[in-house]
């Protein structure tokens, strides 16, 4: 009832907004208002047993109204984009609402299917095979998960390897601690800071394997698994120490130590607005001097809190510019998906190292696209229209809610080491990847799931059995 009452309180102000602001998207804003007030209740019952705020479900619905609902809003009333538009924004942004409209529609009717599926799938196995499976559980546990956690205990001694190798390096070191919040590596490096980005997820899950029977400070795990979140933040990428955040949340409920309301996150709202709002300010001072620029009246200020939200995760404005290109530009027909895997492999690989929707944005907002450049990132939405224009998006959407509801379904209280993993791993990157393109999210997905696909393979090799 809460969540209902939430998010159709939200729609409402939305659309009151809208109105009184005679908003240039017209009757499509007000649509996209009524698709969702309609469509949300079509697999609300299957979540009412479930967190919101950790389950794949409630993490995507978040998302549409907060993009659409909040920063669109505010975008659309204010008339002010960092993106420029190649038609008239009256126009462009009714299209985004309709194609925003289409999204949760057939993201909805996928969970729906989604979650029927996951109820009839549980159904539908029988006594004999639960009891087989475990058996044989049982019999290989403690064997798995010692292997298992051998696979992780490599991979987090290769990410803080990759830490010694980037601080050992003059040029990273001067700008990491000196020139930039963030860290983009010179070429050359790349390799390790991707081995950096791996270290906190598999630090996590090396903790969480060997904790079967013991017992620490809940204060002090929280802490220590709060700082491992935040190798992230030295990087700059806020989303990533968010969804970091949420995958250490969901083992600790699994484990029992500590599970996120909706009061707790009220409390600290102000502190992750606060962090957020520092790194934006300060983003080309370095670690030393912005410790001197932290404000907690920055909070206070409107043009800085937008300007925050504009660089980190709104999307609105460049679904919006992706959607309008399509006018003069072709559509990339899965191009920009199949480019996404060869982001993974080194430069001296000799395959193209083409951006796709980003290099489309970098031009289309500075008339060039290169490292130094920020906020050319498209949204999940805009890279399924610029690929397959309204079809792309339907069927896009309608994978992502079958998904994601068929996973809350079958693994959001499973206790098994590493279903509790997997499934965490994937609220890690599921908020990522709605706000981020292919070429940026893949990579990164791939490297945070492939110690958990290590773990699952050493453990279950055909070897073991004749042993």
């Amino acid at each position: 009832m809460m969540r209902t009452a939430l998010i159709a309180t939200l729609a409402l102000t939305a659309g009151a907004v809208h109105f009184a602001n005679g908003s240039p998207a017209g009757a499509s804003a007000y649509l996209f208002l009524a698709t969702l007030l309609l469509c949300m209740s079509i697999y609300s019952r299957s979540m009412r047993r479930q967190n919101y705020w950790l389950s794949l479900t409630g993490l995507v619905e978040a998302w549409f109204i907060f993009d659409y609902c909040a920063y669109g809003t505010a975008v659309s009333v204010l008339e002010r984009s960092k993106t420029p538009l190649p038609a008239s924004m009256d126009e462009a942004y009714a299209r985004t609402y309709l194609v925003g409209a289409l999204a949760f529609l057939a993201f909805a009717c996928g969970a729906h299917a989604g979650f029927a599926y996951a109820r009839l799938g549980r159904g539908a196995r029988s006594a004999v095979q639960a009891l087989i499976a475990a058996i044989r559980a049982r019999r290989h546990a403690f064997r798995s998960q010692r292997l298992q956690r051998a696979v992780y205990l490599i991979f987090t001694a290769a990410g803080v390897l990759s830490i010694v190798v980037l601080l050992l390096d003059p040029e990273s070191r001067q700008q990491l601690f000196f020139d930039h919040v963030g860290l983009s590596p010179r070429a050359g490096m790349g390799r390790y800071t991707s081995l950096l980005f791996m270290l906190p997820t598999t630090a996590v899950g090396l903790w969480y394997l060997s904790q079967a029977k013991r017992r620490y400070s809940r204060v002090l795990t929280m802490a220590g698994l709060f700082l491992i979140a935040a190798i992230h933040l030295s990087c700059g990428r806020r989303l990533m120490w968010a969804g970091t955040m949420l995958l250490i949340f969901h083992l600790c409920k699994v484990r029992g130590i500590f599970t996120l309301r909706a009061r707790y996150l009220v409390v600290a709202l102000p502190l992750v607005l606060l962090v957020s709002l520092w790194m934006e300010a300060t983003k080309n001072v370095g670690w030393y001097a912005a410790a001197d620029a932290i404000d907690v009246r920055a909070l206070t200020d409107g043009d800085r809190v937008f300007d925050m939200v504009d660089n980190s995760v709104g999307r609105f404005d460049t679904t919006a510019a992706l959607i309008a290109n399509r006018e003069s530009l072709p559509y990339y027909y899965g191009e920009t998906f199949l480019m996404a895997p060869l982001q993974i492999l080194p430069v001296s690989a000799g395959f193209e190292r083409s951006r796709g929707v980003r290099e489309e944005l970098g031009e289309l907002i500075y008339g060039a696209f290169g490292q130094g450049l920020v906020s050319q990132e498209a949204s999940l939405v805009g890279e399924l229209y610029a690929n397959f224009s309204y079809c792309g998006v339907l069927a896009g959407f309608l994978g992502v809610g079958f998904g994601a509801a068929f996973l809350d379904g079958r693994c959001h209280r499973d206790r098994h080491p590493m279903v509790a993993l997997g499934y965490g791993l994937c609220l890690f990157r599921v908020v990522h990847q709605l706000a981020t393109a292919s070429t940026s999210w893949f990579p990164l997905t791939f490297l945070a799931f492939l110690p958990w696909l290590c773990a699952l393979a050493v453990a279950q090799a055909p070897w073991r059995a004749r042993r």
